[in-house]
């Protein structure tokens, strides 16, 4: 994508050995230098953490992209975001190694920088970390959203677990032996999983003004390079 969208598909990879579910790098485009920050999907081999699942939030990675944007901005380079993410690292392990704090600083990074930003949804936008890479409530100048974009705070399946956690097991499979509570929740949890994958849909973002625009994916770099002209004016 990356190469589809800058001049000449050269890309100056910056850190790529640390966080390496985070992609982080300068590029020209319409000849004007950008950072370029973005997830990497799949599983990814983190160098003494072992394998994990791209698309989401680590400590390394969290640590490469703050630092990133901060040199940005100091160095008056505008940053574009492209989104594909699920969200950040939970549980216990998460939680010992302070996830929390180098999320804090990451979003207090992104509110404070003064370069112009524009962030891009690929595909997943997802949990706090739509709003941690830039989403729209963190004011960048620019949100454009793609046909296959699904932007939400949560998706369907993970609201309509918590709204009825306490009827599940560890598995998440309905504990209940009655067959009218069991009719119940089942039909419970589709109304709330299909209510959120409706609301996910990238029209409706644009109809409620959570993103400014749906476009082609092929027509991004139109859009990036007019963006970029302005961006330097």
């Amino acid at each position: 994508v990356i190469a589809r969208l800058v001049d000449d598909s050269l890309f100056h990879e910056v850190l790529p050995t640390v966080g390496r579910e985070m992609v982080t790098g300068l590029a020209r485009i319409s000849g004007l230098w950008m950072g370029i920050i973005a997830n990497r999907q799949g599983i990814v081999d983190e160098p003494g953490v072992g394998k994990r699942p791209g698309g989401a939030l680590y400590r390394e990675g969290i640590a490469k992209i703050a630092l990133f944007s901060r040199t940005c901005n100091d160095d008056g380079i505008p940053i574009i975001w492209l989104q594909d993410i699920a969200g950040f690292d939970i549980g216990v392990e998460a939680e010992r190694q302070g996830l929390l704090a180098y999320g804090s600083n990451l979003i207090y990074t992104n509110s404070t920088n003064t370069v112009p930003m524009a962030t891009v949804l690929l595909r997943k936008a997802s949990g706090a970390g739509y709003y941690a890479m830039a989403g729209l409530p963190y004011d960048p100048v620019l949100q454009l959203s793609t046909p296959v974009t699904r932007l939400s705070v949560m998706e369907g399946r993970t609201l309509a677990i918590g709204t009825y956690n306490a009827k599940l097991d560890d598995e998440f499979n309905i504990i209940t032996d009655d067959p009218e509570e069991r009719r119940s929740i089942e039909e419970g949890m589709a109304a709330v999983e299909a209510r959120i994958e409706t609301d996910m849909d990238p029209m409706a973002s644009a109809r409620q003004m959570d993103t400014d625009e749906v476009v082609l994916v092929s027509e991004l770099r139109e859009r990036l390079v007019a963006w970029a002209e302005m961006s330097y004016q």
